[in-house]
């Protein structure tokens, strides 16, 4: 299992950026799905080597070139990716998983992220554009929890997100009952709404998630 992205650590706001993150387990590196976020969690770079020709070499469709002064690194794996990979791996031999998020500052704690979001909103590497969610026809799951609802501006952006997928993409994690997590079809409501728990919530306090109607 592993993980690369994009890093940029502005050193004068003391505040760092994580984009563009691609989960890798098995030998193979087809794109299983995406998953939305709210934020880029704990994980760090394990080191400074560029990875961005390795990840040319895999022609990935949603590859998306660093700019300049950017490239790709290798960076530890957190809890929810490893709970997040830990899923999927039950269920197929290899591939990969993107995440994408509301707004790409790093800060696993989420009001607190929620609250550095709107100090630095205005930082070019805090939300990603249109032509960078690229889904590419692979099966799109909203995990973003209920974070965004909070703020009118996350808001915004997980209407955006949902509005990039086509209605047959568009898959949610729910509760099915009690403790129990699933990731179900999802369909928005009047306003492009689409309700979702966070993986960090549905994976801990005695919870089990289930791949439930996503199927390979």
């Amino acid at each position: 299992m592993r993980c690369f992205a994009r890093w940029k650590n502005d050193t004068t706001a003391n505040v760092s950026y994580r984009d563009q993150t691609i989960l890798q387990f098995g030998t193979s590196w087809g794109l299983i799905a995406n998953v939305v976020l709210l934020n880029p969690g704990s994980a760090l770079p394990l080191n400074e080597i560029d990875q961005s020709d390795l990840l040319r070499s895999k022609s990935l469709p949603f590859f998306v070139e660093p700019e300049a002064g950017e490239k790709y690194v290798e960076f530890s794996i957190d809890r929810l990716m490893n709970d997040v990979l830990g899923l999927f791996s039950k269920h197929f031999d290899g591939g990969t998983i993107r995440l994408l998020n509301l707004f790409n500052l790093k800060n696993q704690h989420s009001a607190e992220a929620i609250q550095q979001s709107q100090e630095h909103y205005q930082h070019n590497k805090m939300f990603s554009p249109d032509s960078e969610i690229c889904y590419c026809g692979a099966p799109v799951i909203i995990a973003s929890g209920d974070g965004a609802k909070k703020n009118q501006r996350l808001t915004e952006e997980l209407l955006r997100h949902i509005s990039l997928a086509s209605a047959s993409e568009l898959y949610a994690l729910t509760n099915v009952d009690g403790r129990r997590f699933a990731i179900k079809r999802a369909r928005p409501n009047e306003n492009g709404m689409i309700d979702s728990y966070h993986p960090s919530y549905t994976f801990k306090y005695g919870n089990t998630t289930e791949i439930g109607e996503f199927k390979p």
